[in-house]
């Protein structure tokens, strides 16, 4: 009889399943939000007190292999459906919504058979962060914006947003038996995180004829133009260091856990930053004359980059009722403040920026991006039933509280910042675990819900000037907090794991 344990060919395929199936995701600003195996995501991620099962390297390394059993573990979200839709973003009624249908590997783990029972090894390879948006808006309708002709003008405005983030760890986990109840465990990643976020907004009007009126003459047609553009992409490779401990009580009814995830330590990374801003044939009224032409386009390739994560510190526990047929599982996690700092330094320095951008940067070094997090504190409670020898209920919720203020949407401490919506999400999941010999097979659905209120709108086409010379503004109106946004996603999880035993 074969051996399951041809470990290098099995691997090899899993790891290239794996590569094969690229994702997209979000800058992600909801720490909780990140998933690893789907064993403990049905638990709503309460696992650092016990019961992390696979995830042990990320959740809490003194977990890992308690059993000391080699093992093999494989999760992925097999179906994943969003449903995204922020009100008002480009004006009154003007809406953007995006659908995201996705298919991914998630998760895969071995655990190395030990000589020493008191010890634990593990490998992983995982995308614990998972995010994509994209959308479009559109206007256009006729209306006498440019005053110095007679007539209407057709007026159209465009908005489009594009986002992804992916962040891939790889690592290693170690445990060690001090004692009948208290473990202890550590575990290193490598992290590697890539951005691509493109964004183009612009406004014109125009008259369809081949002349204008302006009083009794007749002019050539002309144009009226204003908008921006931005590509921000990096990729960035940094280390993350976890500790961990769990102790168990006498009469083993409660076990405790405390993991620690250290701040990320940079290793390397790039940036590339395009911007352009521009306008053309705008009329200041209370002059009588055009404002000036202007455009204005930095491009920056291969800059250093730095993308910092928080300290954090979770406590759990994990109890079981007297059969032990039921656990009741508790999480809570504190992630440190992340004082602002620069994503990317530039001194490049702009001719020209349209007011609402100039009056927002402190220094004029337009190519430079910052980023800040706010103190964070997330709670989760999970449950497990098992209903049969072979068959166990898995079901949890948890909240997945934004590190991100909203006044951050476009700019951090005088610079700009990743242009992105914060919201709060709460999790709900739940599902089953069944034995099958050396087979666990997992599977179960997650609900995720989010809100956002008072959101600072991206542009407003629904009610335009021609040129404000106070505010700067051209071909569109002032922008208020009169965006909504809202986050529904339904995801499908599966997971596998094979026992050595």
């Amino acid at each position: 009889m074969k051996s399951i344990w041809n470990w290098p060919k099995l691997l090899l395929k899993v790891c290239l399943f794996c590569m094969a199936s690229q994702s997209s995701f979000g800058q992600s600003d909801n720490y909780w939000s990140w998933n690893s195996n789907t064993h403990s995501t049905l638990l709503a991620g309460a696992v650092v007190g016990g019961l992390s099962g696979p995830s042990s390297i990320f959740y809490n390394p003194a977990l890992i292999n308690h059993e000391n059993l080699p093992s093999l573990s494989v999760s992925a979200n097999l179906l994943s459906f969003q449903f995204y839709k922020v009100e008002n973003l480009a004006g009154d009624n003007l809406n953007a919504d995006d659908f995201l249908f996705k298919v991914q590997p998630r998760f895969i783990s071995y655990v190395l058979p030990t000589a020493n029972k008191r010890l634990g090894i593990q490998f992983a390879l995982m995308s614990p962060s998972s995010e994509s948006i994209a959308y479009a808006a559109q206007y256009e309708t006729e209306l006498d914006l440019i005053k110095r002709t007679a007539g209407l003008e057709t007026y159209n405005g465009y908005l489009s947003y594009n986002r992804q983030f992916d962040d891939t760890w790889g690592g290693v986990g170690i445990s060690y038996e001090l004692s009948d109840r208290l473990y202890v465990g550590s575990s290193m990643f490598v992290s590697y995180k890539s951005m691509d976020l493109v964004s183009f907004q612009s406004a014109e009007a125009f008259q369809m004829s081949d002349s204008v009126s302006v009083g009794d003459n007749l002019h050539p047609r002309y144009i009226s133009t204003s908008g921006s553009e931005e590509d921000f992409s990096y990729w960035y490779y940094s280390a993350i260091f976890k500790i961990g401990l769990q102790y168990t009580l006498k009469n083993e009814r409660l076990s405790l856990g405390l993991n620690m995830t250290m701040p990320n330590i940079p290793l390397y990374g790039e940036a590339d930053v395009r911007k352009r801003f521009y306008r053309s044939n705008i009329y200041d009224n209370t002059t009588g004359d055009f404002v000036t032409n202007e455009n204005t386009l930095g491009v920056q390739e291969q800059s250093s980059v730095r993308v910092k994560s928080p300290f954090s510190v979770a406590f759990g526990g994990a109890y079981y009722f007297k059969k032990k047929t039921n656990v009741l599982l508790f999480t809570a996690e504190y992630f440190s403040p992340v004082d602002a700092y620069n994503l990317v330094d530039s001194d490049q320095q702009a001719d020209w920026l349209p007011g609402p951008v100039d009056q927002n940067l402190t220094e004029q070094s337009f190519m430079t991006y910052s980023s800040r997090a706010r103190p964070v504190t997330n709670l989760a409670i999970g449950y497990k039933n098992v209903i049969s020898e072979k068959l166990a209920f898995l079901g949890g919720v948890r909240t997945d509280f934004t590190n991100g203020n909203q006044e951050d949407k476009r700019y951090v401490d005088g610079n700009f910042g990743v242009n992105q919506i914060h919201m709060n999400k709460w999790h709900i999941s739940s599902g089953f675990l069944v034995e099958i010999g050396r087979f666990k097979v997992l599977t179960g659905l997650q609900y995720t819900y989010a809100r956002a209120q008072d959101v600072l709108q991206a542009t407003n086409y629904t009610d335009p000037v021609e040129y404000n010379p106070i505010s700067g503004r051209s071909l569109d109106g002032t922008r208020e907090r009169a965006a909504s946004a809202a986050l529904n996603e339904l995801t499908l999880f599966f997971g596998l794991s094979i026992s050595g035993k």
